[in-house]
């Protein structure tokens, strides 16, 4: 229910507004009045309005005072002047202010019913707005998370080269710059331990989960024997831990220290076989040197899952698993720790380029259930066909299904963005389809939310007026569909970076 305030200094005018209407049946709330804009401040402060209705002409402190006080304390309220002047000059100070309505009187209290209901319609979509844009500010920090999560493993794999990795590491916030580095990769059965991991953490390094039971840290250092005298303290606390509490399944597994960036992907390997053995030995195998050495590229896969068809599958999977083929002995166990570093990495994948593919990640569950009973090559390659095949089919279906509603949903929004009207439900209702089906593939098959594209289409509309016109800030949020500049400024300085007056002053300097 919308508070309403009003400001006057002819008391009769205060009643007959204030008797006039039944508030709480026409959905407001008549929270208090005041005499001018000086008495009235701290009421306003007091009660928090949303929608405040004042005369123009008052002693001690006019409307239009009033108002631009109101305008900096609360920029979302809204205000509707009342005058019994009708004089342009008025009007053209109120339109300064941003005033939202400006009426003259008298006025019936049927009119200002339909007054207060457009402005309290106006309230209610800017909160939509600001919910989508709180909305779009979570989603963001969730992919800065996952972005983040990515590019530590893709460190410890080795996937950046360093200038690329120093660049890409100052992008996401994170100091990836030491002379030495060192990986620990630590795995428990229980979640209660992050004492341990509080410990390693009184060290300089770089963490990240690989899977809810493994996590990786990347040691950093000034020097070799600086760093290695700080891992050989965390290797003997962890041996006491793990003597101690048998019951935590604590595993470490620890690499070499090594010199430059490109040294983080040597000594996570080094870590990694150490892992490899204990597995092996824990399985009464023994560890085959030569066998470990042949590693597969997961870059390889991911790289194929990109770009890779369906009539290249059977070639892919023999290539990547050549070394599979090779083995002098041909021990299941290699099978199952090949086949689940493939089914990890393609979850990985699908998990990064459509968080929401549940049917797509129920089927290759159904297909990793058969790992475990795999004890041949020809096998190995049949389970690697039938996991890409679910993965291009399902790309293959969504491609050709969706892709026609897509396009008449970026087209209905490129047609309609100056409408402050429009929402997911508009546009829904034009293609046929509904909302949360829409706003799924939508976000599916672009990368990005139907509200995202909708902004990108404002924003970008906003800086060809800005370089092209000489219209007022108000009068451009307007006309790209946003009826509260405040809220304009504020998303295109969150975008851009620069407010719309600095934006439009570097392109008249850029052109001196």
């Amino acid at each position: 229910m919308k508070k309403i305030f009003l400001v006057d200094d002819e008391i009769v005018v205060r009643e007959g507004i204030r008797k006039c209407i039944d508030w709480k049946k026409a959905g407001f709330e008549y929270c208090g009045d005041a005499s001018d804009g000086e008495m009235a401040l701290p009421l306003i402060d007091k009660y928090r309005p949303d929608i405040i209705i004042t005369d123009i002409k008052m002693p001690f402190m006019d409307g239009l005072e009033l108002s631009r006080i109101l305008k900096d304390k609360m920029p979302s309220v809204k205000i509707i002047i009342l005058s019994g002047h009708d004089e342009f000059e008025y009007a053209r100070k109120a339109m300064q202010i941003q005033i939202n309505e400006y009426c003259l009187k008298p006025l019936s209290s049927i009119d200002l019913l339909v007054i207060l209901e457009k402005v309290s319609s106006q309230i209610d979509q800017e909160e939509m707005e600001r919910k989508r844009f709180s909305d779009l500010e979570d989603q963001a920090l969730q992919s800065i998370s996952y972005s983040k999560d990515k590019y530590k493993l893709d460190l410890c794999e080795g996937k950046y080269s360093t200038a690329e990795a120093i660049s890409q590491g100052e992008y996401l916030g994170i100091d990836i710059i030491a002379n030495v580095y060192s990986t620990i990769l630590l795995e428990h059965d229980r979640k209660e331990i992050d004492f341990v991991e509080s410990f390693i953490n009184q060290y300089p390094n770089i963490n990240v989960s690989r899977n809810s039971k493994e996590r990786i840290f990347i040691m950093k250092g000034e020097s070799r024997e600086e760093l290695e005298l700080q891992v050989s303290m965390i290797r003997k606390y962890l041996v006491d831990i793990a003597k101690e509490h048998p019951e935590y399944g604590l595993y470490f597994f620890i690499g070499e220290v090594h010199e430059r960036i490109q040294g983080i992907q040597i000594s996570f390997a080094e870590a990694e076989k150490e892992k490899v053995k204990h597995i092996y030995s824990r399985h009464n195998i023994e560890f085959d040197e030569k066998v470990e050495l042949q590693q597969f590229d997961r870059k390889d896969l991911t790289d194929f899952l990109k770009v890779g068809n369906k009539g290249s599958i059977l070639d892919f999977c023999l290539s990547y698993s050549t070394y599979l083929k090779d083995l002098k002995v041909h021990n299941p166990f290699y099978f199952y720790y090949f086949l689940m570093d493939f089914t990890t990495t393609i979850k990985l994948y699908i998990k990064e380029v459509d968080k929401d593919s549940i049917t797509i990640l129920h089927e290759i569950k159904v297909l990793e259930s058969r790992v475990r009973s795999i004890n041949d090559y020809d096998q190995v390659v049949t389970y690697m066909k039938e996991m890409l095949n679910i993965i291009f089919e399902a790309r293959e279906q969504s491609i050709s299904k969706f892709s026609r509603v897509i396009e008449k949903t970026k087209d209905y929004i490129v047609r309609h963005h100056s409408d402050s009207q429009l929402s997911l439900q508009n546009v829904a209702k034009q293609v046929n389809i509904s909302p949360s089906y829409l706003s799924h593939i939508f976000s599916q098959e672009t990368g990005q939310t139907i509200i995202e594209y909708l902004t990108m289409i404002r924003i970008d509309r906003a800086k060809e007026l800005l370089k092209t016109t000489n219209d007022k800030t108000y009068e451009i949020a307007y006309k790209v569909g946003y009826s509260d500049s405040h809220y304009f400024c504020h998303l295109f300085k969150k975008i851009t970076g620069m407010t719309t007056k600095s934006f439009k002053n570097q392109d008249q300097k850029a052109s001196l």
